[in-house]
């Protein structure tokens, strides 16, 4: 349990476990970087709709409910994990992620979080500043490398360059048909995760 009884959660598409061990095996040339980075591990690679933070615990029932009827009329669809990248670019880059992309010039993942982000602020949680990225975060530069110096923001700029290396790979391919609402402890060692609740695409 969370401070003061908050569960610190969030609603999340979770990645099969082939496809995670292949993107760990893909990436893991990257991991032996210099550059000041913290590693997700392969276990935690998920996709984030919407972070919420710190909830109450007898809200999740009807959080539950909110996103159970939130896509009830969302139909399962599929996309490829695929193609690397960097927040907030190649010059200074922070964040270090694998993508996914689809079919047709419509992003149906996109309009899932669309779908869920309204149902969410309907429901008195605040909305997203920022627009909807799908990606799996493999890695952040640690608070402070940056102030490390020219060398270590050289590093930082060789593994963004070592990482657009897989921007054409392609991961795997899933058939998105739930959402989950999860639960992240953290720890000493790490962010742990455990599965909430898991709501099916189309009522189903």
């Amino acid at each position: 349990m969370g401070e003061r009884g908050l569960v610190r959660c969030f609603v999340a598409v979770e990645i099969p476990g082939d496809i995670r061990e292949r993107i760990e095996r893909e990436t893991a040339f990257l991991r032996r970087s210099r550059a000041d980075v913290k590693w997700v591990p392969a276990e935690n690679l998920h996709f984030t709709v919407k972070f919420l933070g710190g909830v109450p615990e007898e809200e999740i029932p009807g959080l539950v409910r909110i996103l159970t009827e939130a896509v009830r009329q969302t139909k399962p669809f599929e996309i490829e994990i695929a193609g690397a990248g960097v927040f907030p670019g190649t010059r200074s880059p922070r964040v270090f992620w694998v993508g996914a992309r689809e079919e047709g010039p419509e992003s149906r993942f996109r309009g899932l979080a669309e779908v869920v982000e309204d149902a969410l602020s309907r429901g008195g949680y605040p909305r997203e500043e920022k627009g909807f990225a799908p990606h799996l975060t493999l890695g952040r530069l640690r608070e402070g490398a940056r102030s490390k110096g020219a060398a270590a923001a050289e590093e930082a700029r060789r593994l963004a360059d070592g990482l657009a290396t897989l921007k054409d790979v392609l991961f795997g391919k899933i058939k998105l048909e739930n959402i989950s609402l999860m639960r992240s402890e953290l720890r000493p060692g790490g962010a742990r995760y455990s599965r909430l609740a898991e709501i099916r695409l189309g009522g189903g």
